[in-house]
């Protein structure tokens, strides 16, 4: 007998009581974000589709709600525009993980010059290497900034962790790093009585399966830049 866990933080706010500024202003903030302009940009990109597809949740809902039975179209829209934030938002926080955890292996390692030796310095009209360029003397030189993405990531990761196991699932049919661990059904949801957003059955081992949809990420991701919001003076 398979176990479905339900993982969500409770209640969801109404559509008019979500703060998206939250994630549109504080997620490109990060560090990381905030200094290259154009990963910055991709990391805005989660908070401004965020309002549109919370709308189109609780507009299936209403619908569903109104027909009595599910309107295929619009479950099929909100499932392809959810998938499609979590991919989106997976790679742009996978992005940042690979970046903290290459730059503390450098730095552990005394690397950073050497790395900063082999990137062309001459090459002025590529800001995005300059801005690495940037980002890694920084890193090298700065102890508040190390701390900074340290406990950023401590925050971040069990988000990451959320979305990695969604993505997994739908993108390989798999529980993450573990390939013969295979879902019932990737893809398909059913739609949240409270939110209008698809909830999933994504398989976390053979017979352990966890109820998610991308509400509860978006909420998760909040709480989290609120946490880091509240604790930046500290920092």
């Amino acid at each position: 007998m398979k176990e479905v866990i339900i993982r969500h933080g409770g209640d969801y706010l109404a559509l008019e009581e979500i703060d998206f500024s939250i994630i549109g202003n504080d997620f490109r903030f990060l560090p990381f974000y905030r200094d290259d302009l154009f990963l910055g940009m991709q990391a805005m990109n989660i908070g401004i589709t965020d309002p549109d597809i919370t709308q189109y949740e609780y507009s299936l809902l209403e619908t569903y709600i109104e027909k009595e039975r599910t309107p295929s179209f619009e479950a099929m829209t909100v499932g392809a525009f959810s998938q499609m934030w979590i991919f989106a938002l997976y790679e742009v926080l996978r992005l940042w993980r690979d970046r903290k955890y290459e730059f503390s292996k450098l730095h552990k390692n005394g690397g950073i010059d050497l790395k900063l030796k082999s990137l062309n310095s001459d090459d002025y009209m590529n800001i995005t290497l300059q801005d690495r360029r940037k980002q890694l003397e920084k890193y090298r030189d700065d102890q508040s900034f190390r701390d900074e993405v340290e406990y950023c990531w401590g925050q971040l990761e069990p988000v990451y962790r959320m979305i990695e196991l969604y993505r997994i699932n739908m993108a390989k049919h798999a529980a993450p790093g573990k390939s013969n661990a295979i879902p019932m059904a990737p893809g398909y949801g059913r739609i949240n009585m409270l939110c209008g957003a698809l909830d999933y059955e994504l398989i976390v081992d053979r017979d352990s399966y966890e109820l998610l949809n991308r509400r509860d990420v978006a909420d998760n991701l909040r709480e989290a830049l609120l946490v880091i919001r509240a604790n930046k003076k500290t920092l």
